[in-house]
């Protein structure tokens, strides 16, 4: 075997080995996506609820265990909002200027009031405001309310 030959297929072997060990490490786990729903009446029906998604194991079996309590045992949502609808944060045929950031939100027994607030009359209508100064959401009255398929 020549040298340029032997060379050759050491290159073919690297490459191989690089594609290889790429497809295994490009392995993403799905999103889980959720309807929250808010407690109380509204004025608008946009207020109603919002989707949130994860793909979280723990916090995936959190919310399981939460939807088999009765609705007003459940925790509240709290997460660090993003801009844009992330292709699914909507409520029916609204889709909403935010969401919240994938994996970065997470359920809780209570909030600091500046983070409450309604997903369209509040959020939506100021997204500079809760995007840039206030950052995170949670709705004191938000509870998840069923998986939902994308």
């Amino acid at each position: 075997m020549t040298r340029s030959v032997l060379f050759l297929l050491c290159i073919i072997f690297l490459l191989l080995f690089m594609v290889y060990s790429c497809k295994k490490d490009s392995t993403v786990a799905p999103l889980n996506y959720y309807e929250v729903g808010l407690k109380g009446n509204s004025a608008n029906w946009r207020d109603s609820s919002f989707i949130i998604a994860t793909d979280k194991a723990p916090l995936i079996e959190e919310i399981e265990a939460q939807l088999r309590l009765p609705v007003v045992q459940r925790k509240i949502v709290n997460g660090l909002l993003v801009s844009g609808n992330g292709g699914y944060n909507k409520n029916a045929s609204h889709s909403f200027k935010w969401r919240f950031k994938e994996n970065d939100w997470q359920l809780a027994d209570l909030s600091i009031e500046i983070y409450d607030g309604r997903p369209y009359s509040d959020v939506d209508t100021d997204i500079n405001y809760w995007l840039n100064t206030v950052k995170r959401f949670a709705p004191w009255g938000s509870y998840i309310k069923k998986e939902i398929t994308p």
